[in-house]
């Protein structure tokens, strides 16, 4: 298959026989342009190669409380954190991410601390002298239905200072501020 643009020079593409049938669905799909097809996928792959080499990666996240979505985009982890809250019944994880645009994504998830209602379980089901077993009265307060999954998306440190816990903020400080282009501090010891 040739295509000819106006005012480029020709290119010729040599397809396998058995990608003909990919090309000529690509082509129809574009309206008759696969030249213009074909330099969008180009664009959209050199775009992720260049990405990916600068340390960056395609994440994708579920988000939501009752109903469920996923979000994707390109970030780098710069640092991970949780904190318990009500009581340690709850676990609060946060990954935060710096993006190729300089955004920092902070994927927050929310949700019940197993270990807190597994080992409370386990203490009361001992004081009552029996065995441990699922079936404590306990466990039918916790369910799915309460984990929540969160994006926040930050256009500067400043903005995410007081949106994260104290001690997962100073290390994203940290982070960013090394000279490190991944992230990671190196230590001359």
């Amino acid at each position: 298959m040739q295509q000819e643009v106006s005012g480029m020079p020709n290119r010729t593409i040599y397809v396998a026989d058995a990608d003909v049938s990919l090309y000529e669905k690509a082509q129809k799909i574009a309206g008759g342009n696969l030249s213009a097809a074909i330099t969008e996928a180009l664009r959209r792959f050199v775009e992720m190669q260049e990405t990916r080499a600068t340390g960056f990666e395609e994440i994708t996240v579920e988000v939501g409380r009752v109903a469920r979505f996923y979000k994707r985009f390109q970030g780098r982890l710069l640092a991970k954190g949780r904190v318990f809250e009500q009581n340690d019944t709850r676990k609060v994880s946060y990954n935060v991410y710096l993006t190729p645009k300089g955004n920092l994504v902070v994927y927050i998830r929310n949700t019940p601390n197993w270990n807190y209602w597994s080992s409370k379980g386990m203490r009361n089901q001992k004081r009552a002298g029996k065995d441990w077993s699922w079936a404590s009265d306990e466990w039918t307060h916790v369910t799915n239905d309460e984990n929540e999954f969160r994006l926040e998306i930050y256009t500067s440190l400043e903005e995410l200072e007081y949106n994260v816990p104290p001690e997962l903020y100073e290390g994203v400080a940290q982070i960013l501020k090394s000279d490190s282009d991944d992230g990671v501090e190196i230590l001359d010891i």
